[in-house]
């Protein structure tokens, strides 16, 4: 280095902040002396020292878990980073959104989440200004993202087994008719068939055998109202079927008329499983 050079260099002194690089910048090993790497854009740095070289504000940093080296000053943005906060709630995504292992989009890619999707958040915190979001897809991807184009969403709770209940309480009492499908008589699945057609316009088949082959089969503590509960009195083939009414009560034609009853006792006894076609 020449006299002049080196009477252009300051002596570096002592500086400490975390930043992000804009864009990827060159790393030297001294300021402005032998190129040794280059540090990617959206990286998280650290500033250790601080000198001037021709006019010109160099830094060394310390990045990529532990490399030294310096850097021009330019294209650097500090990094500011709040504490995480409890935040939960859920979302839609109006555009795809690129999900980051860390709040603030300085660090490795989680992945993408998909336009409409669904994510729950955990946390929040804010970096540079802007809100980050912890959140989780319903495919199963965790990452950090941005505020932006999300929107509020709130699942949108089925009715549909309320409106069973309450379209086939309308036929309480009319008389259990061997064979019966409609409001003159009724069997137990020309009951349950008959009320599914009137209140959701859907056809489940007419028997409780051919019923239960063709619901969707689910386990006890998923059972919710509207949904169809299948009894055998021989331990062998269905031979009766009832809607579930909710709070342990069944809503069914048996004996000699539609009626609620409870599901313990005799009951839960016979049962053989549940469906759904919900």
């Amino acid at each position: 280095m020449t006299a002049s050079a080196a009477s252009s260099v300051s002596a570096a002194s002592k500086i400490s902040g975390t930043y992000v690089t804009k864009t990827a910048k060159n790393v030297y090993h001294r300021a402005n002396v032998t190129k040794i790497g280059k540090v990617s854009a959206k990286t998280k740095i650290k500033l250790t020292h601080k000198r001037t070289v021709n006019g010109k504000t160099w830094y060394k940093i310390s990045y990529n878990s532990g490399k030294k080296g310096w850097v021009l000053s330019t294209n650097l943005t500090k990094l500011t980073v709040s504490s995480a906060k409890t935040y939960k709630k859920q979302f839609k995504t109006t555009t795809a959104k690129t999900a980051y292992k860390l709040a603030g989009g300085h660090n490795a890619k989680a992945g993408v989440i998909k336009r409409g999707a669904v994510v729950k958040t955990s946390h929040k915190r804010v970096v540079n200004g802007k809100n980050w979001y912890k959140v989780k897809s319903s495919t199963g991807l965790t990452g950090w993202v941005t505020s932006s184009n999300l929107k509020s969403y709130v699942a949108k709770v089925s009715n549909n087994g309320s409106a069973l209940i309450a379209g086939g309480a309308k036929y309480l009492g009319v008389p259990y008719v061997w064979g019966g499908t409609t409001p003159s008589g009724f069997d137990c699945s020309g009951f349950t068939s008959y009320v599914y057609k009137q209140v959701l316009g859907k056809t489940i088949p007419r028997t409780s055998g051919a019923q239960y082959a063709g619901s969707k089969k689910i386990s006890k503590s998923q059972l919710k109202t509207g949904d169809l509960v299948f009894f055998s009195a021989s331990g062998g083939s269905i031979t009766h079927v009832a809607m579930y009414a909710g709070n342990g009560k069944l809503l069914h034609a048996a004996g000699n008329k539609v009626h609620y009853q409870n599901l313990a006792g005799y009951w839960d006894r016979l049962v053989v499983g549940y469906g759904t076609y919900q």
